[in-house]
């Protein structure tokens, strides 16, 4: 795989600059569908600039205001359409690391599959035009905004069962990876990846066999190898070959059950969690081989364990009233850098995309948000209170900002002003507990679902201010909701329904109801695929179904 730009502010070179158009008379141009005519006695200075420092100029623009820049003339629209600035600005709104995964659903393909894969959505016409482009370097930007959009603007998906799996076992968790390309399914002693074909079917490329119940699976970033965690102590390391298929590299061996296994932002580095009381990192060697690069003793069973974004700090949930952070020293050594103390068990504990902060979310009715010190200490900086239990607190994407979930019927939604100081920008009300909150990748929205059988979508209008875009009814207590890797859609799934919905936004900036799945038996949970087309649901016994989405003709 060719490497890829990760950085947001170098997202591809400009395109060659077109000769600049003569402003003489009265050129006109459509604006919110009325015909504009520009006179030209006092021409614009912005109109004088050289090209490139046009294009310059408008990179420092947002996708809101380049799309209402393109209904100011024709020779902005043709500017802003020739150095594709709208798809450049779209992609931009996602964290570097979350366009390296955006990146490797398009990257992972050769042009017959790029063909393939647009045929359910786009005509001849546009695919035709898209495959011309894959050279350059801005074409992975312009693939997936076309994708997004015409995912967009379908008003109902047609849906078709790509694979229905019957399992020995009950599923625990599947996951897609992040180019889209496979799907991993966990059970009672199997671990079951899958492969999508060209014509869109799904066929089992790996089976790891474990000995007791796997709690986890997930993909590394580039979705080149995958991670498991077990109850029979063992955490199991599978890579990707050339050849195409999956092969266990590496067992990491516990005294007790592993409570979880976790990769770094990188994909480079991950660590193990047991019961046994210790934490193990390993990393990635030149030749494809990973190796242990420390074990970290804690004081007790470990529930879960992830790592900073500069693989230098872990973060420990151990089942009690404490999370724990580890700070690697120069020799090498793990030591403790920082306790953050809650009065009840703590549910959640979390660090931003930056590495600079985290936040824990406990029983006592508290979310805690500590920020990282010079001295390599952590202080807390904000202590978020409510009236009940606190079951999770998320940052967006962006570390921008951070959701809280509780009992007390409320979640709460925090943004950081400057570095330090976080303000309650909404309070988000459910009749009953709320049982999860999460952002959206590009942090723009998010969704909330609960014990009143509704789930709620808020979108951001502005700075500090978040609208209701959609409220979604189930039969049942509604479950984690998941978004599509663009933000642009969500599945929901309930306690006691068999139906999957799938919302996406409307015409006016609501969010609509765009398809149903639906299972002879009551679901346990769905996923949807990174690029939005594939939707797997999974029932409260042995059955997953493959749904794929198509434009409906």
């Amino acid at each position: 795989m060719n490497p890829l730009n990760n950085t947001s502010s170098n997202d591809g070179s400009l395109s060659p600059t077109p000769k600049r158009p003569r402003l003489e008379g009265a050129p006109t141009g459509v604006s919110v569908g009325r015909d504009v005519a520009v006179y030209n006695q006092n021409q614009s200075s912005f109109f004088c600039l050289p090209d490139e420092t046009k294009s310059m100029i408008i990179r420092y623009l947002g996708l809101r205001e380049i799309t209402r820049l393109v209904r100011v003339c024709k020779y902005l629209r043709d500017h802003v359409e020739n150095n594709k600035a709208l798809e450049r600005a779209w992609i931009r709104r996602f964290p570097s690391a979350h366009q390296y995964e955006l990146k490797t659903i398009v990257t992972a393909k050769d042009k017959q599959q790029l063909s393939n894969w647009l045929q359910p959505l786009a005509n001849k016409g546009t695919i035709k035009s898209l495959i011309k482009q894959r050279k350059s370097s801005y074409f992975p930007a312009q693939l997936l905004f076309t994708n997004s959009k015409l995912m967009s603007q379908c008003e109902k998906f047609h849906m078709v069962t790509r694979k229905k799996t019957n399992h020995d076992y009950g599923i625990t968790t599947a996951t897609f990876s992040p180019d889209g390309c496979h799907l991993v399914t966990a059970s009672m002693g199997k671990v079951r990846i899958y492969g999508r074909k060209t014509d869109g079917s799904w066929k089992t490329k790996a089976t790891i066999s474990h000995e007791d119940w796997v709690r986890s699976a997930s993909f590394s970033p580039d979705s080149r190898h995958l991670v498991t965690a077990s109850y029979d102590r063992t955490s199991r390391i599978c890579s990707l070959g050339d050849d195409g298929l999956w092969e266990v590299k590496t067992i990491i061996s516990h005294k007790f059950s592993v409570r979880s296994a976790n990769f770094s932002a990188d994909g480079r580095h991950l660590v193990t969690a047991s019961m046994d009381e210790t934490m193990k990192i390993y990393g990635l060697k030149t030749d494809g081989s990973w190796e242990e690069k420390a074990t970290i003793k804690h004081n007790g069973p470990v529930s879960s364990a992830s790592l900073s974004g500069d693989c230098r700090h872990v973060l420990v949930d151990d089942f009690g009233r404490n999370a724990t952070v580890y700070g690697q020293e120069e020799d090498g050594s793990w030591k403790v850098k920082g306790t953050i103390t809650h009065r009840g068990i703590v549910y959640s504990a979390t660090f931003s995309a930056d590495e600079r902060h985290l936040v824990t979310a406990s029983e006592d009715c508290s979310a805690k948000i500590y920020a990282l010190q010079a001295d390599g200490s952590w202080k807390e900086i904000v202590k978020i209170s409510h009236d009940n239990v606190v079951y999770s607190a998320r940052f967006s994407a962006n570390g921008s900002h951070l959701v809280t979930a509780s009992e007390d019927d409320t979640a709460k939604i925090y943004g950081q002003e400057t570095p330090g100081s976080w303000v309650e920008e909404a309070t988000i009300k459910h009749k009953r507990s709320v049982i999860s909150a999460n952002f959206s990748p590009d942090g723009r929205h998010l969704v909330t679902t609960s014990k009143d059988r509704r789930a709620k979508i808020y979108g951001q209008e502005t700075r500090g201010s978040w609208t209701k875009k959609a409220t979604i009814a189930h039969k049942g207590w509604v479950r984690p909701a998941a978004f599509s890797a663009d933000g642009c859609h969500v599945v929901t799934t309930a306690i006691g329904d068999k139906k999957a919905k799938i919302y996406g936004p409307g015409a006016n900036g609501s969010w609509v109801k765009k398809a149903t799945i639906r299972h002879k038996e009551k679901l346990k949970f769905a996923t949807i695929s990174a690029d939005g087309r594939h939707v797997l649901t999974v029932d409260e016994y042995t059955t997953t179904k493959m749904t794929e989405l198509r434009k409906k003709e």
